[in-house]
């Protein structure tokens, strides 16, 4: 073999080693676990991958696809979006002035239910290429559930609604003891047309009720947890207090109406004694000024004073 042979055959192997090493350290990144958006919320989809010390930008290429559905396309410096898909329109950029450092991501606006699924992050470089996929999740928080309320002489309902949550919650209910009762209640979960959920639950007591009830929905992709507690007191019970309650009131009054008479009571039996000797000393003087015209004062009605 000439020397001409072992000198191609070197270059060969040498050039298959260098794009086999420059295939080992172009890697690109993207989060192992799905990454989790909220539903009216933006998301940034996270990629990156390697750059050289000669960044060029015009001969780089990046891509997001969702299976073949194109989402954002960047190539010859700037983003082309002639094939993307009408669901993304006007709802996805890129980070430019952080592409030479590296920095593929994507942000998406305004994510919805239909956003959910595996994402694709294709970049291409004269440093090399690389493909990678994760899974978008999405979620949205459960607001304030509302209470309605229906008694009875024979039951009580309760009635929890809450309105546009995501994904399906856990629904329980709680008694006094902190036992799960959950099994005597109905509890129906309905999809509205943007595929948020609608949770109604009711829970039927019988009989007179006294005791504190509590109901719990969970949703476990956002950690979020609604805990309400429901006092409830028979109109039995309600009726004893305020009969105990006026019954105390009239007592209260006695209590202090008693002395007062009494007081006023012993005053008077004190006080007639000199009462009767004033009316007597008043009757004595009358007798005496007036006794030269006794004919005269006998004809009118005599001065009394009676106790």
């Amino acid at each position: 073999m000439s020397w001409k042979s072992w000198v191609a055959q070197i270059c060969f192997v040498s050039l298959l080693i260098i794009k086999a090493s420059y295939s080992v350290e172009f890697e690109i990144s993207v989060p192992r676990e799905p990454q989790l958006a909220i539903v009216g919320q933006y998301v940034v989809l996270d990629c990156s991958f390697p750059v050289g010390k000669a960044w060029d930008l015009d001969n780089s290429v990046i891509t997001w696809q969702r299976g073949l559905e194109v989402i954002h396309s960047f190539y010859h410096g700037q983003d082309q979006l002639d094939r993307q898909s009408s669901h993304y329109t006007n709802r996805t950029s890129l980070y430019h002035s952080e592409m030479e450092r590296g920095n593929a991501s994507l942000r998406l606006d305004r994510s919805n239910l239909g956003d959910k699924g595996d994402y694709t992050c294709s970049v291409s470089t004269p440093l090399g290429s690389g493909t990678k996929t994760f899974a978008l999740k999405l979620a949205a928080y459960y607001p304030e559930p509302h209470l309605k309320f229906t008694a009875s002489p024979r039951d009580v309902e309760l009635l929890l609604t809450s309105q546009g949550g995501y994904p399906r919650p856990s629904v329980h209910w709680l008694d006094d003891s902190g036992d799960d009762v959950t099994n005597n209640t109905v509890t129906n979960i309905s999809e509205d047309t943007q595929g948020l959920y609608t949770v109604f639950s009711t829970l039927n007591l019988q009989g007179q009720v006294n005791e504190t009830i509590t109901f719990v929905l969970k949703n476990k992709d956002l950690g979020q947890e609604i805990r309400r507690e429901i006092t409830l007191h028979s109109a039995n019970e309600r009726s004893s207090v305020e009969k105990g309650r006026i019954s105390g009131d009239s007592k209260k009054r006695w209590t202090i109406l008693v002395p007062i008479v009494t007081f006023v009571l012993l005053l008077f039996v004190l006080l007639m004694p000199a009462l009767r000797k004033m009316c007597h000393g008043h009757h004595r003087n009358h007798h005496l000024s007036t006794k030269h015209h006794q004919d005269h004062q006998s004809s009118q009605m005599p001065f009394k004073c009676t106790l």
